[in-house]
């Protein structure tokens, strides 16, 4: 790598840049800020901007009401973020940018090719892309050693999963100085280090998603009660470990996973997988009965009463398993 394609350091970067202010995007800026980072966030349309600015006081809202900031703090971290309508000036002295818009090939790599151009040359360009290839965005750009796709989960604020996923021409220290970035951030980063849709975690909710919705399209349960059998089974020691190590566990002491495998893992699992489902589509039918499934759960609560309700539980169980922010 030439002195021209330096990369920066972790403990160098002191300023970051949110290229979209929607719900991903105003919770990336609501994370920078509460860890000290001064912001500078932007959106093409005014809208955006406004409603971006008014999750992250909410997003801080939240953090002072658990403890996390004291009032000043809060205030602080307000005063550290600022709101730009031109993305040439929005990243022109960062360190980091954080791209946050549309999942399509055609709205990023137009993007990507102007972060390239504007950004000063050491800053590393990440996106937030759930699930499109690096190399692919790349081709839009000249400097392609420092682009790579840092996929949070949401909500970015509070999730600590970080999907790092570099193209081919992606340079390895780009990749490391992400790692150590979203470490430092109080994240859990993992690399994909080959390039698939979906990366990791989708790839795994997705399957898991299909077999729900099979499950409620043949009359085997309802909406509410595939998803409590989710959530109260599986989901809870999801929360814990992994499922190479749930059933490691399962295998018992002496034989652990190569116990289990013999054992349920080519006997019971065998025939769930011989029954699984293969569709790759979503009709109408089935949207329609999911919808109305959603509904019936939600019962007489508000899409912002369950987003309350989830993100007060994402916080204690995080203070529990990892200990606080």
């Amino acid at each position: 790598m030439s002195k021209q394609e330096h990369i920066i350091n972790m403990d160098e970067i002191k300023k970051v840049a949110v290229i979209g202010t929607g719900v991903i995007g105003a919770a990336w800026v609501s994370l920078f800020a509460q860890k000290g980072y001064y912001v500078n966030a932007y959106s093409r349309r005014p809208e955006t901007r406004e409603r971006g600015l008014k999750s992250v006081q909410s997003n801080l809202d939240f953090f002072m009401e658990k403890g996390v900031l004291a009032p000043e703090e809060k205030e602080q971290a307000l005063k550290r973020v600022t709101i730009f309508s031109d993305l040439s000036e929005a990243i022109k002295d960062v360190d980091f940018i954080e791209e946050c818009a549309a999942e399509v090939y055609e709205i990023k790599k137009p993007i990507f090719a102007e972060l390239d151009r504007y950004s000063p040359p050491h800053a590393i360009i990440g996106s937030s892309s759930s699930g499109l290839l690096m190399t692919e965005i790349q081709k839009a750009v000249v400097h392609k050693h420092r682009c790579v796709i840092t996929h949070p989960w949401n909500p970015p604020h509070l999730i600590p999963l970080i999907e790092i996923v570099p193209g081919k021409e992606t340079a390895e220290e780009t990749v490391q100085t992400s790692l150590k970035f979203m470490e430092h951030l109080g994240k859990i980063p993992v690399v994909v280090r080959k390039e698939v849709p979906g990366f990791i975690g989708n790839r795994l909710a997705v399957a898991i998603w299909r077999e729900a919705i099979d499950l409620v399209e043949n009359g085997v349960a309802t909406v509410e009660d595939v998803d409590k059998a989710l959530y109260a089974g599986p989901g809870i020691r999801y929360a814990l470990m992994g499922t190479h190590m749930i059933y490691h566990l399962g295998g018992g002491e002496a034989g652990g996973i190569g116990h289990f495998i013999d054992g349920i893992g080519n006997t019971t699992f065998k025939a769930i997988w011989e029954e699984l489902t293969t569709w790759n589509y979503i009709t109408e039918p089935m949207k329609e009965k999911l919808i109305e499934g959603v509904k019936e759960e939600m019962q007489d609560k508000s899409f912002q009463d369950f987003v309350k309700w989830r993100d007060n539980k994402l916080f204690e169980l995080l203070k529990i398993i990892y200990g606080g922010f």
